[in-house]
Formats: C-alpha cells, structure tokens, sequence
C-alpha cells in the first residue's frame, strides 16, 4: 500500500506540525462509478497536496479485521449479493437487509477511521467516496422494488445516516459515461469473464442514474471533474489545484499545537 495511506480499520498516527481553525481537516472524497479512476486520482492528488505543505490520509478500503471483516466477507458471498451474471440475483434477494448492513459498515467507518483522521491532519482523502454508498443503496433499493418512488427512498436513506455521515467539505466527482467507465473496468480485469464482475457492470447504468439524483442535492458543493480520456496526471492536476485555492482560503490556527 502507497505510504500515507490507510484501510478504514487502520490507526491515525502522529498530528500535522500544524493545523486549520477550528481543530478539524478537510474531509475531501472522490467520488464516481467503478472504473472512473478514482484510487489513482486520490493518490496522486494526496503526493501533490504533501508537497505543498499539507499533511494528508487517503482512505482507502481493504482488508479488514474483526466483526467489519467479517461483514465484509458476508455481504460479498452469502445470498444476499449472489447475482446471475445475467442481470439480478441467483436467489431472492433481501435488498433492504443487504443495504442496512452495508450502512452498518458505513457507520463504522465513518465514526472510527475518518472523524480520528480528520482530527489528525490537515486532509482526509477517500478514495472510495461517500455518496457512492448512498447511490449504490438508492440503486439497489429501485431495482428489487421497482415501485419504490426514488426520492423518497433517498429521503429515508438520509435520514438513515444523518447521525453519524460525515458530510465531505469537497466531494470531487469524477465524471465518467458509463460505458468509457464499464470498459475501463474491464481493462483492469473487473469484467472479463468472471460472472460477480458481468453482473456489477451491467449495474452500471442504474448505479450511475442513481448516483446522479444523490448528487443532485449538492451541486453548491460538488467539484465535478470531466475525465474523458484525459490522462490520470491532467485530472490529478486540476483536482489539486481546485483543492489549494479551497485549502489556502481556510483560516489556520492562530499557534502551533505544542509551541509558544
């Protein structure tokens, strides 16, 4: 694993020599579909933010101890996420339980990885996102209950998360088609032959709608990035340079924590 980054179960380590005012770092995620980029965006724009002086935790999900493991291990081969390959599922799938318990490790990560990070350091980058859990969710819950109103569902999605969803200071979307997204997994080897792979890419166009709507609500806020077929340095560029002017207009604690 690239040096500065961490798995949601991994420890915060040592403070920044210096920090922003009040006492907490910038919780920045990239957000975006399978295949958009968005591992190498975050590492990449993590280097670039630490050579300007800032100190910076990308969170990256892995490999897992204990009962978070152990759901993770779960939630990947029991009935509940066992799909055809074909488009929907190989058994009947308990679509409101698989979500409450992906929230359930949402929360987990949340209150034990990022809010002891962001006391921590100056940035917290997920590479992984946060509103991408909300649209996988809304994804899941319209298509095994197609009757279900999408707005109200997100509604009680929020509501769902309200106590303890980490609001991101700059969520920076990656902005893929689907279909440049869907060959772009395949190309890193998600899509090419394995059935639990087929079947995530055929989700594609319905997690990308989905995803969309969750933004939606927070187009004041969202850095949209337009990746096309740029390379993955161009859109780390312009994500770090949206980022510095962000960063550099923030107050910064009036004394260093420990000096005179």
């Amino acid at each position: 694993m690239p040096e500065g980054t961490t798995t949601p179960a991994a420890d915060a380590s040592a403070g920044p020599p210096w920090r922003f005012a009040p006492p907490r770092g910038r919780l920045v995620t990239i957000e975006g579909v399978w295949g958009a980029g968005k591992t190498t965006a975050a590492q990449l724009v993590g280097a670039r933010l630490r050579r300007a002086g800032f100190t910076v935790q990308v969170v990256h999900y892995g490999g897992e101890p204990g009962s978070i493991g152990r759901l993770s291990a779960f939630l990947e081969r029991s009935p509940l996420r066992v799909r055809t390959g074909l488009g929907g599922y190989a058994l009947p799938h308990h679509g409101t339980v698989d979500v409450l318990l992906r929230l359930c490790r949402e929360a987990h990560h949340h209150v034990h990885c990022f809010r002891p990070a962001l006391a921590d350091n100056d940035v917290v980058l997920v590479d992984h996102g946060v509103y991408s859990k909300l649209a996988w969710a809304l994804a899941v819950l319209t298509e095994t209950a197609p009757e279900t109103d999408p707005a109200r569902a997100l509604k009680r999605l929020r509501a769902v998360v309200a106590p303890w969803f980490c609001e991101p200071d700059v969520p920076v979307f990656l902005d893929t088609p689907w279909p440049l997204a869907r060959e772009r997994a395949i190309a890193r080897g998600r899509g090419g032959g394995d059935p639990a792979a087929i079947e995530r890419l055929l989700f594609l166009p319905r997690y990308t709608a989905a995803y969309r709507q969750v933004l939606a609500g927070h187009v004041d806020r969202v850095a949209r990035v337009r990746v096309g077929l740029r390379a993955a340095g161009a859109v780390a560029d312009e994500i770090t340079g949206r980022l510095l002017s962000t960063l550099r207009a923030a107050p910064l604690a009036a004394t260093v924590p420990g000096r005179e």
